[in-house]
């Protein structure tokens, strides 16, 4: 994450940071995330312009995602305010979440939160995610693989090991594939630090319906992200070639 920025008043403040292939502007009512522009665009080690594959994509994809949960499940969201389209950079906003990620709580250096509000947040957490995220999501079926508009591009652990340029949607006879946020990551579950209940599942860039195995409990550990297991990688690459 680069640096953050204050272009607000001390008052009223507007914080703004970039990633590689995200801008993201904060303020007390509205959070947005665009795709950079091209002069904002950085270089990798190789002198190459770094970026991830499906940029836009994925960014409609949570739009689609945010509407499409908020419509048919429990599960608390982030309100989508606006989408807009300029000289074909997409610009997301939503609602302001009063919170904190649950990664930013239970890291180490967190001496304002008591080792046991921390066990009970974990507890909270657990619950948030079996009895909630994952009964609502199971309900959301479908014969086709991919995003919500058609598109398939799998998370990176997927991505990252399988390079192919594209993925192939298929249609099933049964309604195997189940709609998965594909990142119930710690940082992706936002927080009251005061109530220790969770208020918010954000981040679902790379939801979608596939095989209910690629919802992994990456909340359990803020250390395991999948992307070094090549052997799961290599089994969920086979479940989606299948």
């Amino acid at each position: 994450m680069g640096e953050i920025v204050n272009s607000g008043t001390e008052s009223d403040p507007i914080y703004n940071w970039q990633t590689c292939d995200r801008h993201y502007s904060l303020n007390s009512s509205t959070f947005t995330k665009r795709q950079v522009y091209p002069h904002e665009q950085t270089l990798n080690v190789h002198g190459e312009v770094a970026q991830h594959p499906f940029n836009r994509e994925r960014l409609e994809n949570e739009r689609n995602a945010l509407l499409y949960i908020a419509r048919n499940t429990k599960i608390p969201v982030p309100r989508v305010l606006d989408w807009s389209d300029v000289d074909g950079v997409g610009c997301l906003t939503m609602e302001t979440l009063h919170g904190k990620t649950l990664i930013n709580i239970l890291d180490d250096d967190n001496v304002e939160t008591s080792p046991a509000d921390k066990a009970t947040l974990k507890r909270n957490v657990n619950s948030f995610v079996y009895d909630t995220v994952l009964p609502e999501l199971g309900k959301l079926r479908s014969r086709s693989l991919g995003q919500l508009n058609g598109a398939v591009f799998p998370p990176p652990r997927v991505s990252s090991f399988d390079h192919r340029p594209s993925w192939q949607s298929k249609a099933l006879a049964t309604e195997r594939y189940v709609y998965c946020h594909n990142d119930l990551a710690q940082q992706n579950i936002v927080v009251d630090p005061q109530t220790l209940e969770v208020i918010s599942l954000i981040d679902w860039e790379y939801s979608g319906f596939f095989p209910a195995e690629f919802e992994k409990p990456f909340w359990l550990d803020s250390s395991v992200s999948g992307q070094d297991d090549e052997e799961e990688s290599r089994r969920l690459v086979a479940l989606l070639d299948e």
